[in-house]
């Protein structure tokens, strides 16, 4: 890719990922040693790249992909993101091994990438209780500490 796509590239993940200029300067210089986008060798540009996607940017291409797997009933994007954040929310960790087993357990699907729509919408449901259920515990508990 040369150096032109991928300074097009950083600044729509910038962009979609609303990062601030500091945020987005931190993260090429922590994972590219740059302070700029034009500096950017391949290794440092991958390095950045996995970093713009840990924070859930998905780029047209995959979205697009994404998106033909939607018309087919599987889980959008923005459902698997969804999925991932509550259940790093929920565990603590981010463990897809883990997650998978969860799924498999309470919707009797192999995993999550064969999830469709409808049960990606129960996923986030029983997630969000979850989450909520571990919120209260945690507010009963700091109520009742003396």
């Amino acid at each position: 890719m040369n150096s032109s796509k991928r300074h097009k590239l950083l600044q729509l993940g910038r962009k979609r990922l609303a990062l601030s200029d500091e945020a987005y300067r931190d993260i090429l210089k922590r994972c590219a040693g740059v302070d700029s986008a034009k500096h950017i060798e391949n290794a440092g540009f991958a390095k950045v790249m996995d970093e713009f996607r840990r924070l859930g940017f998905v780029s047209f291409a995959r979205a697009r992909a994404f998106d033909r797997g939607d018309l087919s009933g599987k889980a959008s994007a923005g459902q698997v993101n969804m999925i991932k954040s509550l259940w790093l929310e929920c565990t603590g960790d981010g463990d897809e091994a883990a997650l998978d087993t969860f799924i498999r357990n309470k919707f009797k699907i192999d995993a999550l990438r064969f999830t469709d729509h409808s049960h990606a919408v129960k996923i986030i449901s029983a997630l969000r209780g979850w989450k909520a259920s571990k919120q209260a515990k945690a507010l009963r508990e700091a109520h009742s500490a003396p």
